[in-house]
Parts: C-alpha cells; structure tokens; sequence
C-alpha cells in the first residue's frame, strides 16, 4: 500500500506544485483524499488510472480542495468508465455536485453514493472503515481516520495437505471465514494452515485546520500521518489568523500522537528553503518525516 502525492501547495498551484490531492494505492483500488483543480491531469501524468478510485474523501469546501472533483468525475462518465465511486465530504458536497451538473445539463453515467459527513461519524467498507473528525478552520474541515482490515494470512499448501485437503474451492471457503471438515472429520479454519494476519494500518488523513481536539483524535497511533504543514514557525502567528499549522506545531502533534510516518503537505508559496519543514518537524518528532513532493510515491 502506498501514498501518491498529486498535489501538495496550498492555497494556489505553483509550477512545481498542484494544489492538495493525494491516492491510497492499494492493490486493487484507490482511495483520492482531496481532488483540487487539474487533477485528473495530474493522475494522467502519474500514470494512475481513474478506473482503480473508488473512494473519494473531501476535507472541506475550499477550491483548492475541491475544484477537480466534477471535471474528472465527468471524463470517468465521458469515456464510459465504469465503477461505482462513494464519495465522502462535509455538508454541502452534495450540493455542490449537483448544481455544477446541473449547470451543463449532465450527469453521472455510473452509480455515486454521496455521504455527507460530521464530527465522530464512523462508516465501514468492505476493505476498511473511517471516521470522521472536525477540525478548526475557517469552514467546516474534517480529519480522516482510516483504519484498514487486518489482512489474512496466505494458506501454506504444506500445512493445507497435512489435513488431507488440496488447494481450490476449500480456500475460498476458508478465507470466507467458513470452517472446513476433512475426510477424518476434523474442522480447520483458516489458521489452521495459514501464516499469521498482518494487522491493519492506520493512516490519518488531516486536512486545512489550527490546533484542534479533532487532530489528535485523527492522528492516534497512527501508522502514517498526512497533515497540512502550510507555514514555518517564524509565521505561528499568521498560521493561528489563518486557520493553518507550522510545520513545528505538526511534528509536535506527531510526537504527541505518537504516529510512526510523518507526511508534510501544503506549503505557502512564499518560502524557498522547503528543507526547513521538515527539520522544524523534527525538532519534536523523531520518527520518519516526508516533504509531499508531487508524483513521489512512499510505503505506508
């Protein structure tokens, strides 16, 4: 499972940087946090498919966040794309979809479910669940808590023949969670003949926020942390006017969190030593720190 960066300035794109959107890459879908103008583009030129997302999480209302969604939801209706895509984001999402197809008299081509979201709210997948934490800013913005399956372990064909079974149909079954009898009688389950499971990551997604309760219960243990790092410590003051983080106060919650993977993302286009992100992080954050650049790709 891996993070890919498709846009990592904030406020305004650069010509090195997209505004905010990111993909989960996990082996069979993707999971886009953010969808900010020209990302469909942006996925173009990654060489990731709008086939593989099915699931879409937004953070809050503002165009840099935003502004992508309907264009790139439409060229997946235009070319016949098909897929079912849920789409998760604060109150008003809905709206906003509808009015923008509304305006050019389209619409979606494929099956969208839209769940508008609110503080604690948790919802389950298939492959995982998230909750949902509000944060502090100027709208309505929302931290992502996703906590992910633990995964099952892979059947040993040696242990599976030792019961008297062969490899077809009785690993469905007992990957299904089903109990199996052998011809002796005996019932197996899945760790019987299987390696151990390998616990489930969390990753916390934390959108556009100052220092808030919600952060921290987003970031809880988490595995792998994404989090808006917009200014350098010398602007605390401009970060707490504007609603935004320093990349100090960002190691800090890592530390105090007690995260394993730090990402910084976001950044004001008003420095040139970016460097500095990460060593302000650092001086309260020991663990593994990234600066989001886009295209990079890293292992959750």
């Amino acid at each position: 499972m891996k993070l890919l960066v498709l846009g990592s300035s904030g406020g305004a794109p650069t010509k090195k940087r997209n505004c905010t959107s990111f993909v989960i890459k996990e082996e069979s879908y993707g999971i886009m946090l953010d969808c900010a103008e020209g990302t469909q583009r942006q996925l173009l030129l990654a060489g990731y498919k709008v086939s593989k997302i099915r699931y879409i999480f937004i953070s809050h209302l503002h165009f840099d966040h935003i502004a992508g969604l309907v264009p790139m939801l439409s060229t997946k209706s235009m070319f016949g794309i098909e897929g079912k895509v849920t789409i998760l984001g604060p109150k008003g999402i809905k709206k906003f979809i509808e009015v923008n197809l509304d305006f050019v008299k389209s619409k979606f081509l494929f099956e969208t479910e839209i769940i508008e979201i609110e503080d604690g709210l948790e919802t389950s997948f298939e492959e995982f669940k998230v909750s949902t934490h509000l944060l502090k800013h100027r709208l309505e913005s929302f931290g992502f808590r996703i906590m992910f399956n633990d995964k099952l372990g892979n059947i040993i064909k040696n242990k599976l023949e030792s019961f008297g079974l062969k490899e077809g149909p009785v690993c469905g079954q007992l990957r299904k969670g089903e109990e199996v009898e052998t011809k002796s009688g005996e019932k197996i389950t899945l760790k019987d003949v299987a390696s151990e499971s390998t616990k489930g990551k969390i990753f916390a997604y934390v959108g556009d926020t100052y220092l808030s309760k919600g952060i921290y219960k987003t970031a809880d243990n988490a595995d792998f942390m994404l989090i808006e790092s917009t200014f350098q410590k010398e602007h605390t003051e401009r970060a707490e006017a504007r609603t935004h983080l320093t990349s100090y106060m960002a190691g800090n919650v890592a530390d105090r969190s007690n995260v394993q993977k730090l990402m910084l993302y976001h950044f004001s286009a008003s420095y040139t030593d970016m460097n500095k992100f990460i060593t302000e992080a650092a001086e309260k954050f020991d663990g593994e720190i990234y600066l989001a650049d886009d295209f990079m790709e890293v292992k959750i």
